[in-house]
């Protein structure tokens, strides 16, 4: 059924015409994804071919290309419009004199789902919908979240369990209402779409509408390089919404007869979640995973809902998959940061891991134009770059400090990526000979003979005491630590502990310390074992010491996987006048690690309480 004279719904599958009151996500007689069908020779007629060459890109400027009818009452976030960065010393790095990167992270949520959001919930309100339900990996969430509070809608949003909190952060802070589902996205995205059944809500999500935005990203590609013919757009694929839209924006201006031709088109997986393989020549398969298990959360998809729209895209355009690895994905967003101060997504870096292989493969040549679509701002997920990063040196406002580190070579401590991290590098107590050459082969470290000395200490400790071997993070840790650790006199002296748990009796610790000299005993209950032994050392110290000071924060970071993984807990403890330390404790037991960030804490404490003294 024709609509307004210009486009009809039509399944993808089946290709049966439907109606966009009966249904805006799947086909009522397969369930098979939907397409928005426009009479070319209509728009041909009423296009402004000089308004579309010559005013800038935006994505409020393409509305003759998309199906809203209730122009009066649109609403926009000053959508699209984003950079198309030349890259050039990334490009000369890897061999391309005409490497992009489309910066999508420049949208208002920062990422390239407020182009799809704009059509989407203009749509539901068009539609006279009070309510919008979506399923998303956080990008998407955070964007519907966004614009359904611009138009005044409800909205309830589904995301897995392990969703980037800065992207939940999003969500909440737009006021949506955020459920979170004990699955992966495909379930998620079930259950919304049986709530938004149930409760007649507008589903969100990546169905018919959003992909209308979302080819506007093709429009600007074409506009932005009107002087030259692009070969390659590379673009990161989870459900292929945006992958089959970006080229149906090229399609759509190659049969308006605005370009000559369309460029190849390349679809980047998560290793972790490759489900479209190529089955024989110019042929796709689509092989769906389970459980997606990758980093690069806004792509983690094991069954695109869009595969056919994907695969379509991929055979007219002569098309590439690839699929890029979790650490190959995390050097390269460093390698982007380094060469183009582009801080993106890990899930838009899987584009210039594409293009590496493209390029090896004889694919990509030295003279092509290249387009890799960063399709999301690195701050999305700043967790995922932590993973590869080493923690940065902290000193005291004192110029020897500076020295200490810079002479130190602290700087050089190098991160794995995050498979590396697992390697284990020792199973027992190593001869320090060998500890400096391990050091100095994966941190890039020359250890003094006094760090050297403490971090032997350490690794024995780890080995002998706790039956641990000792992997690639746990050594990071313990480097970190040591190195860092100042020559602060040591007041306060952990000299025994025992802990007691259990499910019916509060936790109970017994602490025996040494304090300024002299030897003390104390016990405490606490809401947990770390919470007793705090209570039974702040009983020492209050009894024996009298320093007022406050627990302000305490947070818990395990670099590595496994029951036996190495603990870094991070704590900073304040006094009245609001001086405040921040130290931490590493072990592979939470309690231990705990007890040891607070001694540290205590000990700069004092030393910055008697400093403080001598100065006035």
């Amino acid at each position: 059924m024709i609509q307004n004279n210009c486009y009809y719904l039509e399944c993808v599958v089946c290709h049966k015409k439907t109606n966009e009151k009966e249904t805006t996500s799947r086909c009522l007689s397969c369930g098979g994804p939907l397409d928005v069908i426009y009479d070319y020779e209509w728009l041909k007629f009423n296009l402004n071919p000089y308004f579309l060459k010559n005013a800038a890109p935006k994505v409020m400027k393409y509305l003759d290309f998309y199906p809203l009818s209730k122009r009066q009452e649109i609403f926009s976030l000053e959508e699209g419009g984003t950079s198309l960065h030349l890259a050039k010393r990334l490009g000369k790095i890897m061999g391309v004199n005409k490497l992009y990167i489309k910066n999508e992270g420049l949208n208002p949520t920062g990422a390239f789902k407020d182009r799809g959001s704009f059509v989407e919930i203009n749509k539901a309100k068009e539609l006279g919908f009070s309510t919008v339900c979506v399923a998303s990996t956080g990008n998407m969430a955070a964007s519907v979240s966004a614009y359904s509070a611009q138009a005044g809608l409800e909205c309830i949003v589904f995301v897995p369990e392990n969703t980037p909190r800065g992207k939940l952060a999003q969500c909440l802070s737009y006021g949506a209402k955020v459920i979170q589902v004990r699955g992966t996205y495909t379930e998620a995205n079930i259950l919304a779409e049986k709530t938004a059944d149930k409760y007649g809500y507008y589903l969100a999500g990546d169905y018919v509408f959003r992909a209308e935005g979302q080819k506007s990203l093709g429009f600007e590609l074409v506009e932005q390089m009107w002087f030259d013919n692009i070969d390659w757009v590379i673009i990161p694929m989870g459900m292929g919404t945006n992958f089959s839209a970006v080229w149906k924006g090229f399609d759509e201006y190659f049969k308006l007869g605005f370009i000559r031709r369309i460029p190849r088109f390349v679809a980047v997986q998560a290793a972790g979640c490759h489900s479209i393989f190529y089955e024989s020549e110019r042929n796709f398969a689509v092989k769906p995973v389970d459980k997606p298990q990758t980093v690069c959360s806004a792509i983690a998809v094991g069954n695109p809902l869009d595969a056919l729209k994907v695969i379509r895209a991929l055979k007219n355009s002569n098309g590439v998959v690839e699929t890029a690895d979790d650490d190959e994905a995390l050097k390269y967003q460093q390698i982007l940061a380094n060469t183009e101060a582009l801080y993106i997504e890990p899930s838009s870096s899987t584009t210039i891991v594409a293009l590496s292989h493209l390029i090896k493969k004889g694919l990509v040549k030295k003279d092509d134009t290249v387009v890799c679509v960063a399709t999301g701002i690195g701050l999305k997920d700043p967790s995922a770059t932590l993973k590869v990063l080493a923690e940065p040196p902290t000193v005291e406002p004192d110029i020897k400090e500076v020295e200490r580190v810079i002479s130190g070579r602290l700087f050089s401590i190098i991160a794995g990526g995050v498979f590396d991290k697992e390697k284990v590098l020792f199973t027992k107590i190593p001869t320090k000979e060998t500890l400096k050459m391990i050091v100095e082969k994966e941190f890039k470290l020359t250890l003094s003979n006094s760090d050297l000395d403490s971090i032997y200490f350490e690794v024995g400790n780890f080995i002998r005491s706790k039956g641990k071997m000792i992997k690639k993070a746990d050594l990071q840790s313990i480097l970190e630590t040591v190195i860092q650790q100042k020559s602060v006199k040591t007041y306060l002296k952990i000299l025994d502990y025992d802990i007691f748990d259990s499910k019916n009796k509060r936790p109970k610790a017994k602490m025996t310390v040494k304090l300024k000299g002299k030897k003390y005993f104390e016990e405490s209950e606490g809401v947990g074992p770390v919470d007793a032994a705090v209570r039974a050392l702040r009983k020492i110290i209050e009894k024996h010491d009298g320093i007022d000071f406050m627990l302000s924060d305490f947070s818990v970071e395990i670099p590595s996987t496994g029951s036996d993984a190495t603990v870094e807990v991070v704590m900073v403890l304040q006094m009245k006048d609001g001086t405040q330390v921040v130290e931490k404790g590493v072990s592979p037991d939470i309690i231990a690690a705990s007890i040891d960030a607070f001694v540290k804490g205590y000990n700069e404490l004092i030393y910055q309480l008697n400093k403080r003294r001598k100065e006035n």
